[in-house]
């Protein structure tokens, strides 16, 4: 259920991952990791920088739905705590919107596995059936959605530049550098 999923993704992580969720949870609650209220001195971004946030919410569920599945399919740990982590990640941009004024309630609480974006939902069900495969085939598609995150994250980083926000994608990018590291370790 995405409403609990959506209520939990701010319980700490495990491992490695412990303290890049402690930035993400701090740039979550204060907006840039500040100390600040997330509303006080708001910029304001653009449209298509909204509409590109809303996108990089919905890619984050992509991703944590994908690795909730293969864990419960193969029980590979390393799928759990990445999709824990991806459920931070997808908190901490929802902060983000919701501090902005962005309407994101259409598509957050939506069961695991359905999206509002056809090309998400598209990409959804070809990764899942991808990495249904075999073990060797769900990591490979963990580095491959690990990879398009960091390009999407470093574009949308770029168009909001000196915001709160860049500094959130920043801090995400950081984090899908590791979940790309283990499961390149994995490989």
């Amino acid at each position: 259920m995405k409403k609990a999923k959506f209520q939990n993704a701010k319980q700490t992580g495990k491992a490695g991952f412990d303290t890049l969720d402690d930035t993400l949870k701090t740039a979550a609650d204060t907006g840039d990791g500040s100390g600040a209220d997330a509303t006080q001195g708001a910029a304001t971004i653009s449209d298509a920088a909204a509409a590109e946030l809303v996108y990089m919410i919905e890619e984050e569920k992509l991703a944590g739905d994908i690795y909730e599945a293969f864990y419960e399919l193969y029980g590979l740990e390393v799928f759990n705590r990445i999709a824990q982590s991806e459920d931070r990640h997808f908190a901490t941009l929802v902060a983000q919107a919701e501090a902005l004024g962005i309407e994101v309630d259409s598509f957050v609480f939506e069961p695991a596995g359905e999206f509002e974006n056809p090309e998400l939902q598209e990409m959804y069900d070809d990764l899942l059936a991808a990495g249904s495969q075999s073990l060797q085939d769900a990591l490979e598609v963990g580095k491959a959605i690990e990879e398009k995150d960091m390009e999407d994250i470093a574009e949308a980083a770029e168009a909001v530049e000196g915001t709160a926000l860049a500094t959130v994608y920043d801090n995400l990018l950081t984090g899908s550098s590791y979940h790309l590291a283990a499961f390149d370790n994995l490989l």
